[in-house]
């Protein structure tokens, strides 16, 4: 204990994860007498995964620079509780734009899919349509049972739109009407608290009754005569109801409702989906063609691979032909996804920086948590007696310049029509260097704090140790979970009853890269097919893209000539490359990209003479007549450092 009596915690890590823990520990009861926390973290900036940058050069508007394409979904309702609670804290006064968490997003309903199940359209879109609802996220923390979810799928199914249930123009035929009182008394039985005091045979029962409705209502679609018009609506709402079935053939074959999701996870959810869909198959109609041919359309389909681009779900690092994810996660991730509360997706007005970490973190400073920057955890030490942390070594980066040791982190960012008095507070994307003791020789020698890790020292580094009943008496361990083989690489052998070695053998991590390109002309003027939308399915490394044009509001253009529409992609990439190599690599597969795909996403912008097939003349340019080309002049990144890593769920 310290000599004021309060537990010393120390949490190592500055991301989201461990910031979520700093704060829920001073929400606890008396937390002020009780705990001194202190968080420790590598480089200028917190965030992790999630860290973002303004550039303040001269002439670059603020830009914002993200680690990737950052966008919250509707079933965020643990991140949404902790962005209210934080944001409550602040108090903001009412005239200030960021008030509360609602005036810090915005919403959005429709996305888009690169339906690639027409060979005759290779282009093909796919605009999907979220109805909005009345909840709230963040208003309940309980997640659904396992037949309540059921219940919203299939009314997602029957509500969903195509094929329309009144008559259709041009068809000889009446409408197709769907079962809907015959379905509906199925579902009942799945909600509400009968549930739990039906037997296993009883549930099976119902659900195999409500796939066979869906059965009856498939078939009579198939032999409709629709109208050219609707034929691609009509199939796409045959394989969404063969999808149903396949779901509810394998929560009741695997039991699901009642050993839960994780005890899929052994399987990769592609082949649980293959082997039940075949299972589907062969009770139906042989209209359908052969079960195997039926079972690999679905799992080839477009909602699926785009669920895998959601999640950065491929090993190797963004190979298509390797699906890496676990069959209970993502039935579990499915069904949180339709699930949402008020709209299917919350963009953020602002960088991920400045929206969710810098309110997290003035949100605990105001509660007395102190913040030790520059400072890389490099090992964690078991005591050689008992199973315990002993001690903490760490690496000083770089000193402080104030006497206190406090460095101000945020920077204050003057958003055009903003209250003077109330300038955005946000990071920089790079340190602070006048803060720093030998600042000036750490900025001209082009340090990169976050870039170094135990495999990368520098030879400046200070190291330094925490130690167990002196500096601290508890560990939040808040490490990525990529730099944990590193900081940790000693539990296996000191532990080899645990699971931490089975943990280093089977973790599964990869590579993402993130491009953000500005232009000169609105999205509609490119002949954007995806403006106002965030659109996935697309070629890998670049995979998922959203058209990102409001933050322009939160970016500090002066003068006529400015930036007239952004737009964010991201994805995985391959190969072994680090640091400024991974960047030249993450370009060159941007150029590779761009050739192959810009005519996707913006049908009056590609140029025959174009390096890139984008036409380059459009792309916004800070700084005319700099070295490089205009390229070279947007934001292009690549992941690779340990803490940057993706944790995927094989």
């Amino acid at each position: 204990m310290a000599t004021s009596g309060k537990e010393r915690i120390a949490i190592l890590g500055g991301g989201v994860g461990a910031l979520s823990a700093a704060f829920y520990l001073t929400e606890l009861p008396d937390a002020a007498e009780r705990f001194e926390i202190t968080v420790y973290q590598q480089g200028w900036r917190l965030g992790g995964k999630c860290a973002s940058g303004h550039d303040m050069r001269p002439g670059y508007g603020h830009r914002i620079y993200e680690h990737g394409l950052h966008i919250f979904a509707g079933f965020y309702d643990q991140a949404f509780d902790l962005l209210r609670r934080a944001y409550d804290v602040l108090e903001r006064p009412a005239d200030h734009p960021n008030q509360t968490v609602w005036d810090a997003f915005t919403s959005q309903d429709t996305i888009a899919l690169v339906d690639r199940s027409q060979p005759d359209d290779p282009e093909l879109m796919w605009y999907m349509d979220f109805p909005p609802n009345d909840e709230t996220p963040g208003d309940d923390l309980v997640i659904p049972p396992v037949m309540t979810m059921v219940q919203r799928l299939v009314s997602l199914l029957i509500k969903g739109g195509p094929p329309p249930r009144q008559a259709t123009p041009g068809s000889s035929q009446g409408a197709v009407e769907w079962p809907v009182e015959r379905c509906w008394t199925w579902l009942k039985a799945f909600v509400g608290r009968e549930i739990d005091e039906l037997e296993d045979a009883a549930i099976a029962l119902m659900m195999r009754e409500v796939s066979f409705v869906l059965e009856q209502h498939m078939l009579a679609v198939n032999s409709h005569d629709w109208p050219e018009a609707w034929k691609l609506e009509a199939e796409r709402f045959l394989l969404s109801a063969f999808l149903v079935q396949t779901v509810i053939d394998g929560i009741v074959e695997d039991h699901v409702h009642q050993r839960g999701y994780d005890q899929l996870d052994h399987e990769e959810f592609s082949d649980w989906l293959r082997r039940h869909a075949i299972a589907v198959a062969k009770t139906q109609s042989p209209l359908w063609g052969t079960p195997e041919k039926r079972a690999d359309q679905l799992v080839a389909w477009t909602p699926i691979a785009s669920l895998y681009d959601y999640v950065f779900g491929y090993g190797d690092s963004g190979d298509v032909t390797k699906p890496n994810f676990g069959a209970g996660t993502a039935l579990r991730s499915g069904f949180l996804m339709i699930s949402y509360r008020g709209h299917f997706f919350w963009k953020m007005r602002g960088a991920m920086g400045d929206v969710v970490i810098a309110p997290l973190y003035l949100a605990l400073r105001r509660r007395g948590v102190k913040f030790r920057f520059f400072s890389r955890i490099s090992a964690l030490n078991i005591d050689s007696h008992q199973p315990v942390v002993a001690s903490v070594d760490y690496v000083q980066q770089a000193d402080v310049a104030a006497a206190d040791g406090e460095y101000d982190p945020l920077i204050e960012v003057p958003i055009p029509g903003w209250p003077e008095h109330l300038p955005l507070e946000g990071w920089p994307d790079q340190p602070l260097w006048p803060q720093l003791k030998d600042g000036a020789r750490y900025k001209a020698a082009g340090r990169d704090f976050e870039a170094e890790h135990a495999d990368a020292p520098v030879a400046s580094d200070v190291t330094r140790q925490l130690r167990l009943g002196e500096d601290y008496d508890k560990l939040v361990l808040g490490i990525s979970v990529g730099g944990l083989k590193q900081v940790c690489s000693s539990f296996p052998a000191r532990l080899p009853a645990s699971k931490w070695g089975p943990m280093f053998e089977t973790l599964s991590l990869t590579r993402t890269c993130a491009m953000q390109l500005w232009f000169n002309r609105t999205q509609d003027d490119l002949g954007s097919r995806g403006a106002d939308r965030t659109l996935t399915g697309a070629d890998q490394p670049y995979s998922s893209w959203s058209d990102m044009s409001h933050l322009l509001s939160r970016e500090t253009w002066a003068g006529q000539t400015r930036p007239l529409s952004i737009a964010y992609f991201c994805g995985q990439i391959q190969g072994p490359e680090n640091g400024e190599a991974a960047n030249q690599k993450a370009r060159k597969e941007a150029e590779a990209w761009l050739k192959d795909d810009s005519k996707i996403y913006w049908r009056r912008a590609t140029s025959s003479t174009s390096p890139y097939s984008l036409d380059p003349k459009l792309l916004y340019d800070p700084d005319p007549g700099g070295a490089g080309d205009v390229l070279s002049r947007q934001y292009i990144r690549a992941n690779c450092s340990p803490s940057d890593l993706y944790v995927q769920s094989p």
